[in-house]
């Protein structure tokens, strides 16, 4: 601002270009994103072109490199991609979700649906995935389900078993933004969030669930394809007692310390650890997930960021 200072002129605490009625907007990014959101996304601004939205914002309003700024912005814009079709890369480079510390901090919440109706009425499925131990848990639902039915088999199914979340991560579905379930979430403590406001695939991970979920029960329905609900809780234990590749532990140790009998380990170990050392080996095994989930997802950042385009303003 000092070597500009010659140019500037000060009335009532807001500064102009001399000679000019523009305003000049100091370096605080912030600010500057508020005013291009302000002449390209709202109603009246119609999503216009960067030189279109330029010429609506220069006349009231300049600083350093505006154009650039502003031709950043548009191109990041969503619904100016897909208003248009485009073979250019992503706008926005990736912007991961905060890697949670231990089990059933953060949660992610999606359905399946399209399914066909059982004869229990049940014709979607309401997946909650522990974003840290990769947890899952399949709730048969259907499609017309109420907010607040959703509600409570997120009561039911899961505050039950694991408590409450600090965090969820919805897609956009209303069953999920409405009033109420906001409401609901804010009275049990936990926090609203998005997957991202406008790059839903930040919570990918729920959506190829959902596509290996589908195939499942092809395949285990075979004939019984009106009975695929009763298929869930078999399918859950297969997924929770396998390892997963970002762990590389199975969320079922990850979540309790110790690994689940099964037909092919039908006895428990005689050897049982004393409390202070079980402790001390969860927190440590939380603590190398935790690190080892930050790596994977600065890897995946650092992949998906090859083909996006940096749009910060600066």
């Amino acid at each position: 601002l000092a070597e500009k200072r010659h140019l500037l002129q000060w009335d009532s605490n807001i500064v102009y270009l001399k000679g000019l009625t523009k305003i000049w907007v100091p370096n605080y990014p912030p600010l500057r994103q508020l005013l291009l959101e302000e002449y390209h996304d709202v109603l009246y601004a119609r999503h216009f072109d960067s030189n279109k939205t330029l010429t609506g914002i220069a006349k009231h309003y300049n600083w350093p490199h505006l154009a650039e700024d502003l031709q950043k912005f548009v191109t990041s814009c969503d619904t100016c991609q897909r208003m248009k079709s485009s073979k250019q890369n992503k706008a926005g480079l990736l912007q991961p979700l905060p890697v949670p510390e231990q089990p059933w901090q953060v949660v992610s919440l999606d359905f399946i649906t399209g399914l066909p109706s059982t004869t229990s009425r049940h014709d979607a499925i309401l997946v909650v995935i522990d974003k840290f131990s990769k947890m899952r848990h399949f709730i048969p639902t259907h499609m017309t389900a109420r907010t607040e039915e959703t509600a409570q088999l997120f009561v039911q199914y899961i505050i039950s078993q694991h408590g409450i979340p600090t965090t969820l991560i919805f897609d956009r579905d209303p069953k999920f933004t409405s009033k109420f379930w906001k409401e609901l979430m804010s009275l049990l403590g936990t926090k609203l969030a998005m997957s991202s406001a406008y790059h839903p695939q930040a919570d990918g991970q729920t959506e190829r669930l959902n596509q290996i979920v589908e195939q499942f029960l092809r395949a285990a329905c075979k004939d019984e394809i009106s009975k695929w609900d009763l298929h869930l809780p078999v399918l859950e234990f297969a997924y929770n007692n396998a390892t997963h590749a970002a762990t590389g532990q199975t969320p079922f140790f990850l979540c309790y310390g110790r690994h689940p009998l099964t037909p092919q380990k039908p006895t428990a170990s005689a050897t049982v650890k004393p409390a202070h050392d079980f402790i001390t080996t969860m927190h440590q095994l939380w603590d190398r997930t935790h690190k080892r989930l930050l790596d994977i997802q600065q890897q995946q950042k650092r992949q998906a960021d090859r083909h996006r385009n940096d749009h910060t303003i600066t």
